[in-house]
This record gives structure tokens, sequence and C-alpha cells, in this order.
């Protein structure tokens, strides 16, 4: 059917099909039924709207009043920011103190590591101790043996005394007996070997002293070393712990107050999401040049009520299944398939205003149903006009189409071109 004939068509006979009025004869109906009472919105959905303003906040519908919609959207994009920003800090925040309980819990493994090996440790020191004892035990023996030699090599010296004595004491006289004499030499020369010998083992026992000495000092500074290493970790973990707690709880003081911050910005949005849901709902008027667009994509087919054909909308392409979104709070009073546009659904806003989403994909909505601004309705369908995905957009004021993008905001959505 042509766009100039099909919302001003010739009168049609209902087919006893559902969904297969025109469009200009369902909006008809909606206005005529809503004069009665029976239009969805007419008795159920301004009574509603009146009751979620009566239930908002004192202060939010002062604040309605007082401000323009613009710089209540203008305070909830920067909240919003905020908000952003709160979460990513608190994001930050959380790794931080993920990665701190992991450096804490490696330190307390460290710790108990520690503690589980000082048993291991004492054991060691235990035959450290033990073989100090063993070479303290050698020690004493030696001196014993070593003051057994001094005291034998003394009585050697003695004898070998007498015998010089006694030589000397004969002078040059002549000796007499020859056998004493041989007797004599021969025991100075075994007390002189006999006293070599306590020498040389007087030797040696200072040596094995010294040697025993050296080793019960190597086994004192093993054991005094073990005992600063152990103890030198034990401290550096036990202060690292206690670093780790103090920042830990520092970091989770900044954490809850990030949280804290974040919960109230989060009020704060929901406050001016609310104030800014009571400004649009309902009240279309308020929101000339201010709609926001009912999907992302390029204008192929403009407002031209006086070309030929006519065009009482806006014709857009798409992308595949792109999202389509009511341009305004209202009610739906249509949603179904229409011989040549597909799935319409039409939104009613307020008792006067009406948009209508031609060529949908798919649409979840039901007759009745109550709608947000920027609500998702449904999907773009294949569009005839633009051979591929798109959609057909109309505003009427009562049943006469005006033209949507005066009304549309006028910078498009990302992405899309007029």
């Amino acid at each position: 059917m042509p766009f100039r004939n099909f919302f001003f068509p010739r009168p049609a006979k209902h087919h006893g099909k559902p969904g297969h009025y025109p469009l200009a004869v369902l909006l008809a109906l909606c206005v005529c039924l809503g004069g009665q009472g029976f239009c969805p919105d007419a008795a159920g959905a301004a009574p509603a709207r009146q009751g979620v303003r009566q239930t908002g906040a004192a202060a939010g519908t002062d604040a309605r009043r007082e401000r323009p919609l613009s710089a209540l959207e203008k305070d909830l994009a920067r909240e919003q920011q905020k908000a952003r920003e709160r979460r990513e800090s608190l994001q930050r925040l959380t790794e931080e103190e993920r990665r701190m309980n992991a450096g804490l819990a490696a330190a307390e493994g460290r710790i108990l590591e520690l503690e589980s090996g000082i048993e291991a440790q004492q054991s060691k020191l235990a035959r450290l101790a033990e073989a100090d004892d063993r070479t303290k035990g050698e020690y004493d023996a030696l001196l014993a043996e070593q003051a057994r030699t001094e005291q034998a090599q003394a009585e050697a010296l003695r004898l070998l005394w007498d015998i010089s004595s006694t030589r000397e004491a004969l002078g040059s006289r002549d000796v007499i007996d020859w056998a004493r004499t041989d007797r004599e030499y021969t025991w100075s020369r075994e007390l002189y070997a006999v006293l070599e010998g306590y020498r040389a083992k007087l030797d040696a026992q200072e040596a094995a002293l010294a040697e025993v000495l050296g080793r019960r000092e190597k086994i004192s500074q093993e054991m005094r070393q073990r005992f600063a290493a152990i103890n030198e970790e034990k401290s550096r973990l036990l202060q690292n712990r206690l670093s780790y707690n103090q920042r830990l709880t520092a970091l989770r003081r900044q954490k809850e107050d990030a949280e804290s911050e974040l919960g109230d910005i989060l009020k704060l949005v929901e406050s001016l999401n609310f104030q800014i849901a009571q400004e649009t709902e309902g009240d279309i008027e308020r929101q000339k040049g201010k709609l926001p667009w009912p999907v992302r994509g390029q204008v192929r087919q403009h407002y031209a009520p006086e070309a030929s054909p006519a065009s009482r909308g806006l014709g857009l392409s798409t992308a595949e299944n792109e999202e389509v979104r009511a341009v305004a709070g209202g009610k739906v009073v249509h949603n179904n398939l229409l011989r040549g546009f597909g799935t319409v659904l039409i939104l009613q806003h307020g008792d006067d205003y009406y948009s209508l989403y031609a060529f949908l994909g798919a649409s979840p909505l039901k007759v009745g149903e109550d709608v947000v601004r920027q609500q998702r309705v449904g999907t773009a369908g294949y569009y005839p006009a633009v051979q591929g995905p798109g959609l057909y957009f109309e505003l009427r004021f009562k049943q006469k189409a005006i033209n949507p993008e005066v009304w549309l905001a006028r910078q498009t959505p990302a992405g899309a071109t007029r």
C-alpha cells in the first residue's frame, strides 16, 4: 500500500483478524475508546501516573518544578560518571586487597614453616651441643694426659740432674768404677731419649688441644649463626605481617568509605532518575526537541507530508536486530501485525500523543503494558523501503502526524546520522 494512502486510507472492511486495522483507524479507535474510558491508557494510565507522582518524594517533585529536564540530565550524567569512577576505584582497591592478602598469606605460611622447622633446628642444635660436650671431654682428657706427660718429663729431668751432679762432683779425678760410669752414661742417653719423646708428645698434645679448641669454636659459631638467622628471618616476617595488617586495615577502611560514597551516589542517581521519570512520564509536550531517537541508524526517509508520495514519519536503516527503544514513557495500545507494515507497536503518551514503530522484527510487549523512556520495545525487522533492516517511526498528536525530527534530540545516537 503506498505511504500516501496508508495513513488516510479509504474505509476498509474489517476481515475479522486482529491487527488488520489501518493505522489511522487504530488511532481513531484509541482516541474514541479513550474518550469512553475503554482505551488502556484512558481510565487506567492517567490515575496510575497521578499515583506515581503522588508517591514520589516531595523534594523530588519540588526540584522537578524548579529545574528543567536538561539540568536534571546533566546532573544525572555527572553522578553516573562519579559512580563509574568510584566503581573503578573500588575495583582497584579490591585487586590491591587481593594482592595484599596473598602477600600476607605467604608471610603467614613462611612463619608457620619457620615455627614447624624450629624443632628440626633444635634437634640439630642438640646434636651440636652433644658434639661440643664430646669435644670438651676430649679436651679435658688431653689436658690430663698433658699433665701426666709433664710430670714424667720432670721426673726424667730430675734423674738426669742427679747423674750430671755426680759427674761434676768427681771432677777430673780418675774414674775408679768404670762399670758404674758406663751405666750412668747409658742411663743418661736413655733419659735424653725419654725427654725427647716427652717433648714430642707434649707438642702433639698441644696440637690436638688446638684442633679441639678450633672445633669447639666452629661449633659454637655455627650455633650462634643458626640462631641469629632464624631470629632475623622470623623478626622480618613478623614485621612484614604487622605491616600487611596495618595496610590492610587502612585499605579496608578506604574501601568502606568508597563503598559508602558509591552508595550515596547511587541513591542520588536513583533520585535523579525518579525526577527525570516524573518529568518525562506521559508529559511528552515538555520534551519537544529532547526525545531520544528510537533506534541507532541512518535516516533514509524524512517527514514530508506534502511530497508525492507523502511521508508522515521517518524511515531509518539500521544494523540487523538493532534494538528499538521507546522515545518516552507511555502505554502499549497496539502491538500486532498490520498488513504491509509487519509488526506495528503504538504507544500512547498522555491523552493526545502517540508514537508508532513499524516493521519490527520482534516485540515482547503486551497491550496495556506500561513502558518507560528508552525502554527496549523490540528489534528492527526487514524494512522494504531500505531493502534491509530498518524502522519506520511516526509521532502523532491525536490523529494528526507531526514532524518527528522537531521532537527528537538534535544529536542522534552514536552511529546514527540524519
